[in-house]
């Protein structure tokens, strides 16, 4: 009687671990349109999106991503998986390699009775590799630098994919024509309760965005969330996972989300010195790598944090 119960509750109902258990079923039928071996599934605890290892018989490992409803539609999905492939085909950066389904498709859109509404899932090979976290070196930072530059250069070729903008502020703003405009920024303001430091600091970030402008030396298809949860070593080399949040915006921007996250460091000032040095040993731009610039975008990261 128990599971019968467990298994009516609205899916809204349930806590996290419940919707994992509903979530699995449908990621088993996901799993049936790939030529994959499955010999396990474990479900990973980190992210928005609902995410398992999968073990498979052939020795390799995976990671199965189940997209949160209120996501990237399919679509956007499978340009995010093109930037992937591309990456995987066209450079030595390592980052997460899509597994084609039967179909070829990079997307796979699974429903399941127990769940509310169909599901976008990706599979991707899975990227070995450690979180450093509070032990991070000025060397390790200076290669997350060159590495995040390196996938600019790359970013700035890729055209036509469905992406929106990394920083748009709150749904509302990626409904409308101009996502920066006053009532976007007064409703934000008034949504984050209305703080007088918040309008400050978005109104900053309007500007320089505004005195940036959007030519390809500055603007292009970004990471988006490159922190510290999404960047991991190897063997000396660094690596780059979760692209989910990936899409256009200011190059200073994408150098911003790494930089904020490491503010609770002691060697901060070592790191993010070091974070722009490898960054200017590719690209030696002067504009993002401006001080001004990058807290400008820092301010407006932490708006949107707050918001979410």
């Amino acid at each position: 009687m128990a599971d019968f119960q467990a298994n009516s509750r609205p899916f809204a109902a349930l806590d996290r671990s419940g919707r994992t258990r509903r979530l699995r079923r449908l990621a088993e039928a996901a799993l049936t349109a790939y030529d994959v071996p499955v010999a396990r599934l474990t479900p990973l605890g980190r992210g928005v999106n609902t995410m398992f290892r999968v073990d498979g018989a052939d020795g390799h490992r995976y990671v199965l991503r189940v997209q949160r409803p209120d996501g990237p539609s399919a679509a956007q999905v499978r340009s995010e998986m093109a930037w992937l492939a591309a990456l995987g085909r066209e450079t030595d950066l390592v980052v997460p390699r899509p597994v084609p389904a039967r179909t070829r498709d990079l997307v796979t859109v699974v429903a399941d009775p127990a769940v509310p509404e169909p599901r976008t899932c990706v599979l991707c090979h899975w990227v070995d590799g450690r979180f450093v976290d509070e032990r991070l070196s000025a060397p390790q930072l200076y290669a997350v630098g060159e590495f995040t530059a390196r996938l600019q250069l790359h970013g700035a070729r890729m055209t036509g994919l469905d992406r929106g903008r990394v920083d748009d502020l709150t749904e509302f703003g990626r409904s409308q024509v101009d996502g920066f405009s006053d009532v976007v920024l007064d409703r934000a303001v008034a949504t984050a309760g209305g703080d007088g430091r918040i309008r400050a600091a978005l109104e900053r970030a309007r500007a320089v965005r505004a005195e940036l402008g959007c030519g390809a030396d500055v603007f292009g298809l970004v990471h988006g969330d490159l922190r510290q949860d999404n960047y991991l070593f190897h063997r000396g080399r660094v690596r780059a996972i979760d692209f989910d949040d990936c899409g256009y915006g200011h190059y200073a921007y994408d150098l911003a989300v790494t930089l904020d996250e490491l503010e609770h460091l002691p060697q901060r000032n070592v790191l993010r010195e070091a974070l722009l040095d490898g960054y200017r040993s590719v690209r030696p731009d002067a504009a993002t790598t401006d001080p001004a610039v990058l807290n400008a975008f820092v301010g407006l990261r932490r708006v949107q944090l707050r918001l979410r």
